[in-house]
């Protein structure tokens, strides 16, 4: 294993970036921003832009896209045609990955699980790095410098341990690096926003066959466990998308985990494990970027007891298999527990709270919503609040919240009055 990192010179000098999404006509403008977002971080790096699916660029079938062209439906709209300009000049390399299909939602409330779109993508990007290092990042996210290479060098040697399976750490992001213990049970949960380190250990990380069609439905089949939880009973697919990605790359290594259902606690512990051993987590104190898509992310009040956040992954570091993870991890546990207890209050449906300014605007909703919206908000007011577009709704969700549900504390008591 390699325990002298080069400087950082050394790494921009050997860095290739892979921007890997679909491009269509809903994304290409800012497509083009990020991407040159990038070349103006990187003046001299190889970029390669990995495009998933397209209908807004013409191409022969799989492969590289030497003289990008629009399609003859937007030949004449001058602003896609600057942006894809824009892309060409940028990138060094402009590549479709072969065919795929998206799979049905992993779970109640979202699209389609593009996890097989994912996987081409990303393998038809890391085809064409030559460099040493590999930064592979959606086509949505830019980080706002290059002070990540900073992050990763004080952090990569680090102690490993019996779970060490990569050649070197590499670095992800904290937002969707689940911790198993607290609000939802998701072992080999990690994030897959973006890898940064070794090529061959990124090439690792998603040397990784298609998700089927079985595993895609798996609960339409079968019943959930006993101990399931209320946010796990949202799920169709056996897995989510990340732990399918982990959980296939580390089995390999270690045969002995255990991962036969998404919420299966068998490896819990070594899960953990897996995460200190191989990655480096960083979340937005760390590593500022742009990612308008999750914005409000930072602002979640639980954020950073669902994820594990790069102060608790020192900490797990530091401690590593010397604890019981559930002491670790009290202070995080405790308040899952609690909004936990919390959310089953809110699924019993819509409560008139007592402040006039709330109630008001609970009223004034209920009479302009339209059927289903009012359905939703009548039945399942915590999805609906989450759910809205509106800044001001979801604010007024947050205080709806507070002033309705009972104020139940670690040990299930309610202690409002």
């Amino acid at each position: 294993m390699i325990s002298k990192l080069p400087n950082k010179k050394d790494i921009t000098d050997s860095l290739s970036i892979v921007v890997q999404g679909p491009l269509n006509k809903r994304n290409i403008i800012q497509t083009a921003r990020i991407i040159s977002g990038w070349r103006k971080i990187f003046s001299s790096c190889r970029i390669i832009f990995a495009i998933s699916q397209t209908d807004i660029v013409m191409f022969d079938g799989p492969g590289i896209i030497s003289d990008p062209r629009l399609v003859k439906k937007y030949r004449d709209n001058g602003l896609f045609y600057d942006a894809l300009e824009l892309i060409a000049e940028c990138c060094d390399v402009i590549t479709l990955s072969g065919a795929a299909v998206s799979m049905p939602p992993v779970k109640q409330g979202i699209g389609n699980n593009h996890c097989n779109l994912q996987i081409e993508a990303a393998k038809a990007g890391l085809d064409h790095v030559g460099t040493e290092y590999v930064l592979r990042t959606r086509n949505d996210i830019l980080f706002i410098d290059d002070t990540f290479i900073d992050f990763y060098i004080k952090n990569h040697a680090l102690p490993r341990h019996r779970f060490a399976a990569l050649k070197q750490r590499v670095l992800i992001s904290e937002f969707f690096t689940l911790n198993p213990y607290t609000f939802e049970s998701l072992p080999f949960h990690y994030s897959d926003w973006f890898h940064f380190g070794l090529t061959e250990d990124v090439r690792c990380l998603w040397d990784v066959p298609p998700y089927n069609i079985m595993d895609a439905t798996y609960y339409e089949r079968n019943p959930y466990q006993k101990s399931t939880g209320l946010r796990e009973r949202t799920f169709f697919s056996r897995y989510a998308v990340e732990q399918h990605l982990s959980f296939t790359v580390f089995k390999k290594f270690f045969p002995e985990l255990t991962l036969d259902y998404h919420d299966d606690r068998t490896s819990i512990k070594e899960s953990i494990g897996v995460l200190a051993d191989n990655f480096v987590i960083g979340g937005p104190g760390e590593i500022q970027t742009y990612f308008k898509k999750y914005n409000d992310l930072e602002t979640d009040d639980f954020i950073h007891s669902i994820c594990i956040p790069y102060s608790l992954w020192k900490r797990i570091i530091k401690n590593n298999e010397k604890v019981n993870y559930e002491f670790l991890f009290s202070k995080d546990i405790a308040i899952a527990k609690v909004e936990l207890i919390n959310e089953e209050e809110d699924g019993k449906g819509l409560i008139i709270p007592h402040g006039i300014i709330l109630k008001t605007y609970i009223f004034i909703l209920l009479g302009i919503l339209d059927t289903n919206r009012r359905r939703k908000l009548q039945e399942t007011p915590k999805a609906f609040f989450r759910d809205s577009k509106s800044r001001l709704t979801r604010y007024m969700g947050k205080l709806y919240f507070r002033s309705t549900r009972p104020n139940i504390d670690a040990t299930g008591v309610n202690t409002r009055p």
